[in-house]
């Protein structure tokens, strides 16, 4: 009888286990989109097709997506363009091309607009059109923030180039979501065939944040705050490291460099990926749980794939109930206010 009592008890907890969130309004801050003006510049520049870095790109509608996210119980989708970003050699076709993107945008937010909030793209290679599209998208379209690359022809952020674009996204007091990018120039050793999102897009995003600490842009735009992708990519392993080689660092730097503990710990990281439960243990001893926002990657993760890995985040004792919650939504209001 005792025996039966058990493993009833157990099957009702894991039930509960399962369950919960599921009720729990979800805000999704790394969800993407993919308008027809964007497929069509993939289609006339790649060299197999309308490919993504290397993958097909998803099969993508709104429809569809609202779909998704009635199913997982998301409310609100933050959503931004993912890779490749829209660069090709041509700056004048790139201002173009990021205007009808972020007015795509723009108009799913006016339609649904309690169902998704807009990160504006920038034409990053234009320096003068990045700064009137960052006007034109907090003033006329009304973004919730900007979405950057890692890195556009081989010029990772940080590099001074981007200066007046990190000056006026300062004074905006922009939230800024990273997105990596496939890697430029790997040598011909290297192995090619694996797409970069299963490792590369790690490197890519952990470069750029270390550039964007040891430049000195962040002491020099304060008020800027930046939400690093998929569990914070590298960075959780590397925390202990990068601190130790701190004065190392700063001896070798002509900029002034606060502790690297200090970025790492005011950085927003969102948990689209593979974030439990390596990366995750990794974030909760670099920053707290305030800084941790849910990201699904919809549509370019596949929806088995999203309600598997939030199974694991639902049930993971690394967290506690109210951390959770505050995950998968309060964090995120915290984040805009």
């Amino acid at each position: 009888m005792k025996k039966n009592f058990l493993i009833v008890s157990a099957l009702i907890l894991a039930v509960k286990s399962l369950a919960f969130g599921q009720n729990i309004e979800i805000y999704d801050i790394h969800q993407h989109y993919i308008p027809d003006c964007y497929k069509q510049a993939l289609l006339e520049h790649g060299t197999k097709g309308i490919e993504s870095d290397g993958l097909p790109t998803p099969d993508w509608s709104v429809e569809k997506q609202l779909k998704f996210m009635d199913e997982m119980n998301i409310k609100t989708a933050f959503i931004s363009l993912a890779s490749p970003h829209p660069y090709w050699g041509d700056n004048k076709e790139t201002v173009e091309l990021v205007r009808k993107i972020n007015d795509e945008g723009a108009a799913i937010v006016s339609k649904y607009p309690d169902r998704f909030k807009l990160f504006a793209t920038l034409p990053l290679t234009d320096i003068e059109n990045s700064i009137k599209e960052i006007n034109y998208a907090y003033d006329e379209l009304h973004a919730i923030g900007i979405k950057l690359p890692t890195s556009v022809d081989g010029v990772y952020l940080g590099d001074e180039k981007f200066d007046q674009i990190f000056e006026e996204l300062n004074k905006r007091k922009a939230i800024v979501v990273l997105h990596p990018v496939q890697t430029l120039n790997l040598p011909d050793s290297a192995i090619k065939e694996y797409p970069p999102a299963m490792a590369l897009y790690l490197n890519e995003t952990t470069l750029a944040v270390l550039n964007l600490i040891y430049s000195s842009t962040l002491e020099k735009y304060p008020d800027i705050k930046f939400i690093i992708p998929h569990g914070g990519s590298l960075l959780p392993s590397l925390s202990d490291r990068l601190e130790g080689f701190q004065k190392l660092a700063q001896g070798k730097s002509k900029n002034k460099i606060s502790d690297v503990k200090i970025y790492l710990n005011k950085f927003y990281y969102d948990l689209a990926g593979f974030a439990v439960p390596n990366q995750l243990y990794g974030l909760l001893n670099m920053t707290d749980s305030s800084h941790l926002l849910y990201g699904s990657d919809y549509p370019y993760a596949y929806p088995e794939f999203i309600q598997n890995q939030k199974i694991k985040l639902d049930k993971t004792k690394l967290l506690n109930r109210n951390q959770k919650n505050k995950i998968y939504k309060e964090n995120v209001n915290l984040l805009l206010n």
